[in-house]
């Protein structure tokens, strides 16, 4: 008589890593988004009479 041999039922951590694997990379992704839409300041430039302030509180 043959025995089946059954593959054992796959943990439930097993089953969630692609799930969680694909939520990370998506919170990464909206992450690296908002980002790169970021609008930041911009330093004023130095120029002469900038330069010449700079020195005088120095």
């Amino acid at each position: 008589m043959q025995t089946e041999t059954i593959a054992p039922v796959s943990s439930t951590a097993e089953q969630l890593r692609p799930v969680v694997i694909t939520v990370v990379l998506a919170k990464i992704a909206v992450f690296a988004l908002l980002m790169t839409t970021i609008n930041y300041p911009v330093l004023p430039t130095v120029s002469a009479d900038n330069a010449l302030e700079i020195a005088a509180v120095r």
